[in-house]
């Protein structure tokens, strides 16, 4: 609601009733027989032009006090505030020059919607560990490369413990064996259960950027004595901070609120928010050559022409400059559905209908997207621009995650199949700690052939 200040009015009554001025020459004759012998009258003579004198020279400081309390005050615009370059903000990073122009960026944090998380997420699984392949001679040295003590691997022989299968051996630790697990056993178990699909919990954990811990909790609504649990649980591999134990926490929470709020927690998200400054004395042709790449470019020229005028410039939103395809799904999540095609819709699905309006539902299909990427695509030779594809390659050849290039360090990536991981922006670097291994996984660049 607007608030409207009140007016004062103020009346200036000069004289108690109209002024009037009678025709001149005017006499004021004195009565002579009121006047004494010792005293005369005195008699004064005015002429028109002498009368309206003296009634404007009456009127005049009157007419100047109206003027003063009934005139709105008006100041002079203050330009220096106005031409101040704004105000430094520690949380805005410049990035490195180059012809997609002058870029910052602030990141910011995401979580999924309250609806996505179901009731089975928030009921605590049996605790079970998967060794695909593995003997129980392989198994003990995994518990001596751990350094577990004699009792705790005792504890995992035991018949109630252990699962022994033609293909695996199953290991089931209790709750109290795993939250006793110190930080450099828990690495070296959860790195080697990571490789199997059988482990969700540690082939896909809950992660962040491990130097941003304290970010990923920040004003989350959690007690204090869960987040200091948790942070106990967490483990690195690379450069990102990983959690696996969810089902270990949650029996410490008993309102379903705060179970609710630990996995919307753990879900967030880190990404960037990226902006390019034009200015009058920004290189048009340059940045619309770059951020026209593609099968657009009669988008972009006119965007970034018209906002080139404005003689202080315009700081845009970089959603803008992307594809139709991007544009739309940047920092969203996918809609939960149980059609068994929406579970492709990951980060190869991503990044192959980057160009792509309305998306080709056939990159749902690992199969052709590898068809397409060896007939239609060629290896960058040089500096990537945007819309080219970073594909993340184990060295045997399996593909693990691709994204696309957006400019400096920047990436347009999903980095997996689930509804509860967002399409956002995020630094190379950051995903490439998202997709640790060992040995390191190769990344190329590829380019559509037809661009």
């Amino acid at each position: 609601m607007r608030w409207r200040k009140p007016v004062a009015f103020v009346s200036h009554r000069l004289w108690p009733g109209p002024f009037y001025i009678p025709p001149s020459p005017t006499v004021f004759p004195i009565n002579p027989e009121l006047q004494s012998s010792s005293s005369r009258g005195t008699l004064f003579q005015f002429s028109r032009r002498a009368l309206y004198f003296l009634g404007a020279l009456l009127l005049l400081p009157w007419l100047v006090v109206a003027i003063v309390v009934l005139r709105p005050a008006h100041r002079a615009p203050d330009t220096t505030a106005a031409n101040l370059a704004p105000p430094y903000d520690e949380f805005i990073h410049q990035c490195r020059p180059g012809p997609w122009g002058e870029l910052q960026y602030s990141r910011i944090l995401i979580e999924p919607p309250d609806e996505y998380v179901t009731a089975q997420n928030l009921e605590p699984d049996a605790l079970r560990w998967v060794f695909k392949s593995y003997s129980r001679e392989s198994l003990e040295q995994l518990w001596q490369d751990s350094h577990l003590s004699a009792a705790q691997v005792r504890e995992l022989d035991a018949p109630a413990s252990i699962e022994l299968n033609p293909d695996a051996i199953v290991v089931k630790p209790t709750h109290e064996f795993v939250l006793a697990l110190d930080l450099e056993a828990r690495t070296k178990i959860y790195n080697a259960l990571s490789i199997f699909p059988e482990n969700p919990d540690q082939n896909e954990p809950f992660r962040f950027r491990a130097d941003a811990i304290d970010e990923w909790f920040d004003h989350c609504g959690l007690a204090p004595e869960t987040i200091a649990l948790i942070k106990r649980m967490i483990y690195r591999r690379g450069n990102s901070a990983l959690f696996s134990d969810h089902d270990v926490v949650l029996p410490f929470l008993k309102s379903r609120a705060e179970r609710l709020q630990l996995i919307t927690t753990l879900a967030r998200k880190s990404t960037l928010l990226v902006k390019l400054r034009v200015t009058p004395t920004s290189d048009l042709d340059t940045l619309m050559n770059y951020w026209g790449h593609g099968p657009r470019s009669k988008d972009i020229g006119p965007l970034l022409l018209s906002i080139s005028h404005r003689p202080r410039g315009i700081t845009l939103d970089i959603a803008h400059l992307l594809t139709r395809f991007a544009r739309a799904r940047l920092f969203t999540y996918p809609q939960p559905s149980d059609h068994p095609d929406d579970v492709n819709h990951d980060c190869h699905w991503t990044s192959l209908n980057f160009f792509n309006d309305p998306p080709d539902e056939r990159f749902a299909d690992a199969g052709f997207v590898r068809h397409t990427l060896e007939n239609d695509y060629a290896p960058v030779v040089g500096r990537p621009v945007f819309g080219d594809i970073f594909v993340f390659a184990r060295p045997d050849g399996k593909v693990i995650h691709s994204c696309v290039y957006i400019a400096d360090d920047i990436v347009f990536t999903k980095n997996g199949y689930s509804y509860t991981m967002p399409w956002i922006l995020m630094n190379l670097s950051d995903v490439i700690a998202y997709y640790p291994a060992d040995p390191p996984l190769t990344i190329r660049a590829y380019r559509r052939k037809d661009l």
